[in-house]
Formats: structure tokens, sequence, C-alpha cells
């Protein structure tokens, strides 16, 4: 739920498409399926131009979800974004508000073109209910297919990749570890990556996997993983060690030099030579 929503599925070009599909779906919805056919709305709806009211209420939904979508894309573009946690809140928020409107709609309707009596908080209930039941099907149909969108543009871009050593994919946040041929043989999210150390020929990478510090060992050279400049994060602070800057915890010199704690307890302290000691300092008054 902390991975972030795929940026195709805020793109305006995309946002017009989602919109436009799931105005459709609804309108085909409420014609075959006639959801409003409960005795509250029976006098509203059994009636011979009950297509133009499902246009109507198509037409309200189609409003709220373009400017939805609208302030949504602003929103990621000037900021970074959303979770798919708080993308699911923000749907939440676009189906209560087609809701409410709707069920003005269908209030006005009934009181002063059918004079029904019938109060607007007295069919909020069935309206909140239709409208869930119209809308979530064509929501995580979208949701799915940007999601495998997404998937599938990234295992092409890995395809593509020939001879790199270590990339950073920044729509993603992940860092791409290859061995010395160019394979690629990790990829890790920024925010889980601990340090690179070095070992002989082989790199170790300290992550967390599932809540756990795991290390995957690298055929490859510290030196060539710097050289790739992944991140301005990622900072050199001994011949053998590059630590994610982010995951410094404690800076602090003992008898035998200078150590930086992580942010872990199972991870043990990382040294920080005196070539390297200015840079990081450097890094901690940025």
């Amino acid at each position: 739920m902390r991975k972030k929503i795929p940026y195709d599925l805020i793109k305006i070009s995309n946002g017009l498409k989602f919109v436009a599909f799931v105005v459709i779906f609804a309108f085909t919805f409420i014609l075959i399926f006639a959801p409003y056919g409960s005795p509250k709305f029976e006098a509203v709806t059994s009636v011979e131009n009950f297509a133009a009211h499902a246009a109507l209420v198509s037409a309200i939904g189609l409003v709220v979800l373009i400017i939805s979508r609208f302030i949504l894309f602003l929103f990621c573009r000037t900021r970074d974004l959303i979770t798919y946690a708080t993308y699911i809140i923000w749907i939440v928020v676009e189906i209560v508000a087609i809701s409410l409107f709707c069920n003005l709609y269908a209030w006005l309707v009934g009181k002063y073109y059918y004079n029904l009596n019938i109060g607007y908080f007295q069919i909020i209930g069935d309206t909140m209910l239709y409208c869930t039941s119209i809308l979530v099907i064509p929501y995580i149909i979208v949701a799915l297919y940007f999601e495998l969108a997404d998937r599938n543009k990234y295992i092409e871009h890995f395809r593509k990749r020939s001879g790199i050593i270590a990339e950073r994919d920044d729509q993603t946040q992940q860092i791409l570890f290859s061995d010395e041929k160019g394979n690629l043989r990790l990829s890790v999210h920024i925010n889980n990556l601990f340090y690179i150390e070095a070992a002989n020929n082989y790199v170790n990478i300290c992550y967390k996997n599932k809540e756990r510090t795991t290390k995957f060992c690298l055929r490859n050279s510290l030196k060539n993983i710097e050289t790739m400049c992944l991140s301005g994060d990622l900072v050199r602070c001994h011949r053998s060690y590059i630590i994610n800057f982010p995951k410094v915890k404690v800076l602090k010199r003992e008898k035998n030099g200078l150590f930086v704690e992580l942010d872990d307890k199972d991870i043990p302290d990382i040294p920080v030579s005196k070539t390297f000691a200015q840079q990081l300092m450097d890094k901690f008054s940025q």
C-alpha cells in the first residue's frame, strides 16, 4: 500500500481516457441493470425517458471526475506521486462526491418534477450503495490495467539495458544493480538500501527485504558502482563502503576513528576514513 501509483495513471491524456471509460461503463450499467428500480426510486425512474435521466446522472459523474482528476494531476506534478493507500482514499472521496451530487439530482427531480414526498437523506443510503457498486468495477479494471502496463514497461526497460553496471530509475526510485557483464542481478528501492560494501572482486549490497536486513553478493567493484552516480543520497565514506545517507542515524567519533550508525540495530557501525570524512561532513551541513 506504500507503493506509489504509476505515473501513467495520472497523466492528462490517460486521465481523460479513464474518465470516459468510467462514465460510459456507468451509463451502460444503469441502462442494463436499472439499479434505481427500488421502490424509493420507482416513480422517479420508471418512465419513458429513463435514458435521459441516466445520461444526466452520468454527466454529473463526468464533471466530478474531470475536476478530481485534474486536481490529482496538479497535486502529483507539483509534489510527488501518491501511494496506493492515498489513491484509495482519493477514490473514496470521488465516489462520495458523485453520490452526493447524484442524490441531489434524484431528490430534486423526484420532489419538483414528479411531486414525490421524499427527503434528501431518505434516499442517500441507496444512492451511496448504487454509485459504489457501479463505479468500483471500472476503477479496479483501470487500476489493474495501468499497474500491468507499468510492470511491462519496467520489464522492457530491463531488456533494453546492455552493459550497464548500476543505475537509478527515477520513476520507480529503484537502484538497478548489474554484474560486471551487464546482467541485471538486483533491483532495490532507494528507501530500502542501507550500504554497499566492497569484498575483493565482489560487493555486498545490504538492504531491507520484508522487514529483514538482507545481503546480496554481486560480482563487481565498488569503484564501478560509484562512478555511475546512482543517487545524491549514496555517499562514499570509506574505501570499502558506500552508504545511503538518509539511513544515517548517528555520526560518532571513537578512539579508533569516525563511525556512522545506520537506522537498523542489526547493522554494525560503518567506519568513516579520513579521505572521505570531509565529504560526509559536507553532506551533513546541506
